[in-house]
């Protein structure tokens, strides 16, 4: 039986530690284990196998492994699936039990690496919109004043010619596409140059709106419905309420274009804590990616004809006020993504480079 004294030491630990035995048979295992892997007392007990616990297929592998090479692992990382939609990633060290046997059980340490990694790919992502930023800035620039004159020549020949002469419709379709073009160069160079937050203390509902408003012509001409619910009573929230709004647009903006003519798209805001959360969802297809593909990955687009900036962009608000944003699939359907920022207003950085 375990001393008190040890059970203390194991119980006190912020790391979760499982042993077994040569059977795989859990003989001890510490509250941290149960919280980090999301198990009750029930399921993860003295007396459990542990290639028989639910949502642990990776963690039985590695119990394989060293049951059958019979040698410690230093190090390992293991991406676990609990339930339907939260993965977690595992780092973990396994020592081997010693006895008189060839293999006497092994003891797996581990602790949850998810928010590390998470805040690893943040800076990482970062890192590389300064560094394409830096690349971009200048070649993009310049294409700024050609753009101006082509626009600026449709525009005069749409005004000296008739709506019924077919230069004018000519002149017309270069003109709009001289703007569409405008409109990628200004996102480029918004991607390309650091910028600064205008922190004010402002209502969740006035970005939900402004958000909202800066989607609008894109949803009608798609026929996509746009629906907006900001829950009563929240508190004022200090952010850049133009930033904001942008990054929640650029999301919105997305959704609408997934959902199918007719469809819908939805921006809820809410308090959960110190946060306030936007969820934006849509009736789309989904979000399927390869393995290795970020959808915030500056210039990684799913879209015909997308720049791949603006994700990139919201991301840069967002982490810019000390927030997160994460996007997943329903079960219903369609893609939801989570945009939390902090309602404090000490937890927001004035410039993001």
């Amino acid at each position: 039986m375990m001393s008190d004294v040890f059970r203390e030491i194991l119980d006190s630990l912020g790391s979760g530690v499982i042993a077994v035995d040569d059977e795989g048979v859990v003989t001890a295992v510490n509250p941290a284990a149960r919280a980090h892997l999301r198990l009750s007392e029930t399921e993860l007990k003295q007396g459990v196998r542990i290639d028989g616990l639910p949502h642990l297929a990776p963690l039985a592998e590695v119990w394989n492994e060293v049951h059958a090479m019979c040698k410690p692992i230093a190090r390992r990382e293991i991406l676990l699936s609990l339930g339907e939609e939260t993965k977690k990633q595992i780092g973990l060290s396994v020592s081997l039990v010693s006895g008189n046997k060839p293999f006497n059980g092994a003891v797996f340490l581990f602790t949850d690496m998810t928010e590390r990694r998470r805040q690893e790919r943040s800076a990482e992502l970062n890192r590389q919109l300064a560094a394409l930023g830096e690349l971009t800035a200048g070649v993009v620039h310049e294409l700024r004043n050609p753009v101006s004159v082509i626009s600026g020549m449709a525009e005069l020949l749409m005004r000296k010619t008739d709506q019924n002469d077919d230069r004018h419709g000519t002149a017309k379709v270069i003109f709009n596409e001289a703007a569409a073009l405008e409109r990628s160069i200004s996102q480029f160079l918004g991607f390309a140059r650091p910028f600064e937050l205008q922190m004010a203390t402002c209502s969740v509902d006035d970005i939900v709106q402004r958000s909202v408003q800066l989607c609008r012509r894109r949803a009608m001409g798609k026929d996509v419905s746009v629906e907006a619910a900001v829950a009563p009573t929240l508190p004022l929230v200090r952010a850049d309420v133009y930033r904001m709004a942008q990054a929640l647009s650029n999301v919105l903006n997305n959704a609408i274009e997934a959902a199918p003519e007719g469809g819908f798209a939805i921006i809820e805001a809410y308090q959960q804590n110190d946060d306030i959360v936007f969820e934006i969802a849509d009736n789309g297809p989904g979000i399927a990616l390869g393995s290795g593909e970020d959808l915030f990955t500056p210039f990684f687009t799913k879209k015909e004809g997308g720049t791949g900036l603006g994700l990139s962009i919201a991301h840069r608000i967002v982490t810019a006020h000390k927030g997160t944003i994460q996007h997943t699939n329903q079960r219903e359907g369609g893609a939801r993504f989570v945009v939390r920022i902090p309602i404090k207003p000490d937890e927001a950085t004035d410039v993001i480079f």
